[in-house]
């Protein structure tokens, strides 16, 4: 499957929380295609670009997810959004409180 980039709205998965969460990405100085912003790897602030994914299966009990992440891993190095590299269909995120893997389902286009 082909590449493609991440924009506003992007439907993303941990592989510890009980549901799917939403990609939000800021207008601010940004690159948009088909009138929604562009997402970067640094697009990663808990709560602010990455919502919460329910539950988090890593802790027991179960308890609200909080997603922690630095960083989103694979951008395209070489298309600068906002000064970072564009973020991809293919990236992926550590999140440092469970360490769950989050990854995009659907690119938001």
């Amino acid at each position: 499957m082909a590449k493609t980039y991440v924009v506003n709205g992007a439907t993303l998965k941990c592989v510890l929380g009980a549901a799917p969460s939403t990609l939000t990405v800021l207008p601010v100085n940004r690159v948009e295609i088909g009138g929604t912003a562009k997402a970067n790897i640094m697009d990663c602030k808990p709560m602010v670009n990455i919502k919460p994914f329910g539950t988090c299966a890593k802790m027991a009990p179960p308890v609200p997810c909080t997603p922690m992440v630095a960083a989103w891993m694979k951008g395209k190095t070489n298309v600068l959004v906002g000064g970072m590299p564009a973020l991809m269909s293919d990236s992926m995120a550590i999140c440092s409180c469970g360490g769950g893997v989050i990854k995009i389902q659907k690119d938001g286009q």
